[in-house]
């Protein structure tokens, strides 16, 4: 039975792979072991594999690996539905199932205020009490997860792009769609390669675009120019960028990460990134110029991912 939750020791609630990797980046969580199995009064220890890998791609997308025995209670070890699965089931319609069992995932465009927010431990803040801990967990499978978010609510392009690969890996894609703002559409078509497409004939919606892009750094923030253009009405292939700032940057609670990525990538050489972002490309002209150009409107850095490499599976269908 895949392990889609488990405890953290660390914040004394649970997580999923997932939370788990933005917290760690954001320094909520600095030890990828501190996790135990989410079973019935079971001890068995797990660990968070890859949340403190920078760049994503199949081999390294965050999953809970047990490496401890299971209890006697524990439903991962009869293999039975796990009681926390139950607990979390939606917003009052028992609807909520497990990331491995959820056929939508919601993709939300603002993180709820208490995201990053923990509960207050009743346990001691050296992390050495695991008894205490445990009992803990057992007697608390009621917590509220409405402060931290469902396990199948997504907050980032980062997370979408990881789902995307687990599901591609273990070939669930054609049944797994992404919801945003009440609105269903498939994974499959919800990414969309820049290869100089007529900007007119790209759909009404947004969607996560990407491809190779150059990066510039300036002053102000960086600069993310895409390597292919769209083309306007009359066929002219424009360039299509973005815009990091600085402030953006700073704002963001998981700088750490962006900042570590971002800032190695633009001091290379030949500085280039495989990028997502979320949003609709709009025809722009230069103030300055009168020259067109598209653009991307950032205003969150949930709404972007920069890797150093493609995670994207060599065989995937161009859209």
């Amino acid at each position: 039975m895949p392990l889609d939750v488990a405890y953290s020791l660390e914040i004394e609630d649970f997580i999923d792979a997932d939370k788990a990797y933005e917290f760690y980046w954001s320094g909520l969580i600095t030890n990828k072991k501190a996790f135990v199995c989410p079973g019935d009064s079971c001890k068995a220890q797990v660990t968070c594999a890859n949340i403190d890998e920078e760049t994503q791609n199949m081999r390294v997308v965050p999953h809970f690996r047990i490496y401890g025995e299971h209890g006697e209670k524990c439903e991962i070890f009869n293999k039975i539905p796990l009681k926390i699965l139950d607990l979390v089931g939606g917003e009052g319609n028992g609807e909520k199932k497990s990331v491995e069992l959820s056929v939508v995932d919601s993709f939300i465009l603002v993180r709820p205020s208490s995201y990053y927010e923990i509960r207050d431990k009743n346990t001691n803040s050296n992390g050495n009490d695991l008894k205490k801990k445990i009992n803990y967990k057992s007697k608390n499978l009621t917590y509220d997860l409405m402060q931290n978010g469902f396990i199948s609510s997504v907050y980032s392009v980062r997370t979408i792009v990881s789902r995307y690969l687990r599901y591609y890996a273990d070939k669930s894609i054609d049944n797994r769609l992404v919801n945003i703002s009440g609105k269903s559409v498939p994974y499959a078509s919800f990414f969309k390669l820049i290869w100089e497409q007529d900007l007119e004939s790209l759909p009404e919606n947004s969607l996560i675009y990407y491809g190779w892009a150059y990066v510039d750094r300036y002053e102000k923030g960086y600069k993310v120019k895409f390597k292919k253009g769209l083309k306007d009405k009359s066929g002219v292939v424009l360039p299509v960028s973005f815009f990091i700032s600085n402030d953006l940057i700073e704002k963001y609670p998981i700088k750490k990460l962006v900042t570590k990525r971002i800032a190695s990538i633009s001091i290379m050489s030949k500085p280039t990134a495989f990028v997502f972002i979320y949003g609709k490309p709009k025809l722009k002209k230069s103030a300055t110029t009168s020259k067109e150009y598209i653009n991307f409107s950032l205003y969150n850095l949930d709404m972007v991912d920069v890797n150093t490499d493609s995670p994207m599976p060599k065989k995937i269908k161009i859209n």
